[in-house]
């Protein structure tokens, strides 16, 4: 966006702040200028044509110019026929270099001499507009243009999306204001009272999801006529072509606020009324730029009680347009739907400068303030007279935002001491309203700045003003100036803990997967795919966390890191079944690691789910699209099942590329958390235990949480904890059988027990063991 520093200055005090170094103010708090084009007119003079003929022997169209320049007449020779005699140009003398960078020369073309060059604004960097010699409104010939034109600089500015209110010169002006720690010359909201008569122009809006609020404004009475000369310089400096006065007023505003605004001749309005809706099938209008365009009914138009006069934030109807014989206008300032607009300009490919701005949401309170400032400068300019009445129609009200920060979180989050007053000032300055009582403040951002609503965007208004050069680099511990408790019941951080306690490294994946791979690992039919993916290898959601954290292992692997550990605390996303409208979007725990057997990964399972709050975990053999059938286990507590354990299967880990083995878990978090048991204290014993090892072999189906359930039964209320530690296969104890062995301990809370006791109650066990599963001592 091109920014006239000279305009600038009508809003803040520059005059002792060069521009170059406003534009280094302005990039260092967010708003990037990309280049400053300094803009001098010293060197270029004032001529009055005396004279001018068509070159009688050249190929391409020239004119032949009698020019006086002050007490001497140049011949020069331009490729512009519009400056005709009388007309004040700027002239350029051979030896001179124009802003723009061109050298001037006298030069011979087809036999006629040529001393001279007659500059358009493009030349003389006033504006972007190549389409003819730039013709003054004054001066007197040998004047230099510098007399006429104040020194200006043209900021190119990089205004980011989620900040439209600097898509005009006084939003920049405010950041200029802020960063300089100097106060606006003026108010937001213009203070205008109309003067007229009532003249109320009926306005119906059959869309208000499109359109949120519509300003409808009559002047009678206008002439129509160039606009003034500083006007115009000001519409070029931002790259606009003037057209007449009633127009150039709408696009001032908008250069002004960055709300866009358009003028219609009332006289060509039917009924005279408004309708904003969507267009009717068949519908076509002309529009300004001389195109009959092909409506369709997701366009929003804005209509008359007959026919479409507008494309809702994008272009007016040539039909509806103000010529030079309008004496009658309707000024609009309108609220549009971004997305729509956006969408309508894509369909034309057609991008305006209402449409540029339209698109970006911007705040239906801008729509007020730019209208009155519209109507001031009509009347100014046209000598209309406003209506005492205007159309306000606004079913979709813009609702105010009040923010609720804590002062101390200033400096936590930039990790500097920012004064309280000082803060307080630049939020001022950049139109916040701040209510502050002790330790809290209610932060109102102003009706523009639609992008503040939680308190890191507020704090982020006072750091990028602050300045992020200021910041001191410090540690992210070290930036708190103050400290609170953190809640206490985050049972998943404590799962976390485990992990991180076991050597696991967490890992932050992207929900973005690849559908094809998911089909590929059996996870197909339950994910949803992207309807506009940015790539294939993206193009769905995902539904395990597992696939990530293998991707994640190889990409380790492939970098010489051959022991891995991972997990990951994140949600995964099932697509809905059977009436569900939407899809679920439950949270998983999830690990996998390299270097750990089943035995071992088991038992960080088992600390999990303690450290969670729930009770000890029971494990069942279980099977999982991405684990080896005969070894994967059911995680349960009860008859709640957790998620599922065990190693994942060789094809599944090459289609990652990897070899070896792997171990894995995923649990569902809401399972594990709904597991949780209520917490009690137990006094400490107050008699010693007994400890037992007991192995016993037994055929290779027989597992161990059968074994465990058997031992816990036989045992009755003295077998305080049991262990399964330890499993053995040899030729020794036969083929087919495996041994697993068991650690007991026995204690009685009221007695100590004898060893008798604990023999019979052992004796009791093998036993049952034999006779339920064929076990024997070992």
């Amino acid at each position: 966006m091109r920014i006239s520093y000279e305009w600038l200055g009508e809003y803040v005090d520059t005059s002792d702040l060069p521009a170059r170094r406003a534009a280094e103010m302005l990039t260092m708090t967010g708003t990037k200028v990309e280049s400053v084009e300094e803009v001098d007119l010293s060197a270029i003079i004032v001529g009055r044509v005396l004279e001018q003929r068509e070159h009688p022997k050249s190929r391409n169209p020239l004119w032949i110019h009698q020019v006086d320049i002050g007490g001497e007449v140049r011949q020069i020779i331009a490729g512009a026929p519009n400056a005709g005699p009388g007309s004040l140009v700027p002239v350029a003398l051979p030896g001179t270099v124009v802003p723009s960078g061109k050298e001037v020369r006298d030069a011979r073309i087809a036999g006629e001499e040529g001393r001279g060059m007659l500059c358009s604004a493009a030349e003389l960097k006033l504006s972007e507009d190549h389409a003819g010699i730039l013709v003054l409104e004054r001066g007197e010939p040998g004047q230099s243009l510098a007399e006429l034109f104040p020194a200006d600089a043209i900021l190119e500015c990089e205004i980011t999306p989620n900040r439209p209110d600097c898509l005009g010169h006084m939003g920049v002006a405010r950041e200029l204001a802020a960063a300089a720690r100097r106060e606006m010359k003026v108010d937001f909201m213009p203070s205008f009272v109309p003067g007229g008569p009532p003249d109320r122009i009926p306005v119906s809006i059959e869309e208000p999801g499109l359109c949120r609020r519509y300003i409808g404004v009559a002047v009678r009475g206008a002439r129509i006529e160039p606009s003034p000369e500083w006007m115009q310089r000001r519409l070029r400096a931002g790259g606009v072509r003037p057209i007449n006065n009633a127009v150039d007023v709408t696009a001032y505003v908008m250069l002004e606020y960055g709300q866009p605004l358009h003028v219609f001749d009332l006289q060509k309005l039917e009924g005279p009324e408004i309708r904003v809706r969507r267009a009717h099938p068949g519908e076509t209008l002309l529009c300004l730029d001389g195109q009959l365009r092909a409506l369709t009914t997701a366009m929003l138009v804005i209509a008359d009680a007959e026919r479409p006069v507008a494309i809702g934030g994008v272009i007016g109807g040539q039909e509806s347009g103000v010529t030079d014989n309008t004496t009658d206008l309707l000024l609009e300032a309108a609220s549009f739907d971004g997305i729509n607009v956006r969408a309508t300009s894509r369909a034309f490919a057609l991008r305006t400068e209402a449409s540029l701005r339209n698109e970006k949401h911007l705040s239906s309170e801008l729509a007020l303030a730019a209208a009155r400032r519209a109507a001031q400068l009509l009347v100014e300019l046209t000598g209309g007279t406003v209506s005492g009445e205007w159309t306000d129609h606004y079913p979709v009200p813009q609702e105010p935002v009040r923010v609720s920060l804590e002062p101390w979180r200033i400096d936590a989050l930039m990790g500097t001491v920012i004064p309280e007053e000082e803060a307080r000032a630049t939020l001022r300055r950049l139109g916040f309203h701040v209510r502050a009582e002790e330790g809290s403040w209610d932060v109102f951002p102003p009706v523009f700045r639609l992008d503040v609503a939680v308190p890191e965007d507020v704090i982020e208004e006072v750091g990028r003003i602050h300045g992020v050069d200021n910041v001191p680099p410090t540690l992210p511990g070290r930036r708190r100036t103050s400290w609170t408790a953190l809640p206490t019941d985050r049972p998943l951080d404590r799962a976390a803990q485990v992990l991180l306690g076991g050597g696991f490294n967490e890992a932050v994946t992207p929900a973005l997967v690849s559908g094809r791979r998911q089909e590929r690992l059996g996870l197909g039919g339950a994910f949803s795919r992207l309807a506009n993916p940015m790539s294939e290898e993206l193009d769905a959601m995902r539904v395990s966390l597992l696939p990530s954290l293998l991707q994640a292992t190889a990409l380790n692997r492939n970098r010489g890191r051959l022991q891995v550990r991972f997990f990951e605390i994140a949600r995964v996303y099932l697509a809905s079944a059977g009436d569900a409208p939407l899809a679920s979007e439950p949270s998983r725990i999830s690990a996998l690691a390299t270097d750990l057997d089943f035995l071992l990964m088991k038992s960080v399972v088992g600390r999990l789910v303690l450290a969670v709050g729930a009770p000890a975990p029971s494990f069942e053999r279980g099977q999982g699209p991405l684990f080896h059938p005969g070894r994967t286990a059911t995680v349960k507590v009860g008859e709640t099942t957790l998620g599922i354990l065990g190693e994942i299967h060789p094809a599944v880990l090459a289609e990652f590329g990897l070899s070896g083995r792997a171990t894995a878990f995923e649990l569902d978090a809401e399972a594990v958390l709904s597991a949780r048991a209520v917490r009690s204290t137990l006094s400490l014993p107050r008699f010693p235990a007994i400890e037992r090892d007991l192995a016993v072999v037994v055929a290779e189906q027989v597992a161990a949480a059968g074994l465990l359930e058997t031992i816990r039964g036989t045992a009755g209320d003295l077998l305080e904890a049991l262990t399964a530690f330890d499993e053995y296969r040899s030729e020794t104890i036969g083929a087919g059988l495996h041994s697993i062995a068991f650690a007991l301990t026995f204690r009685s809370p009221d007695r100590t027990l004898t060893d008798s006791e604990v023999d019979q109650s052992m004796e009791s066990i093998r036993r049952r063991l034999e006779a339920d599963h064929g076990a024997r001592g070992r």
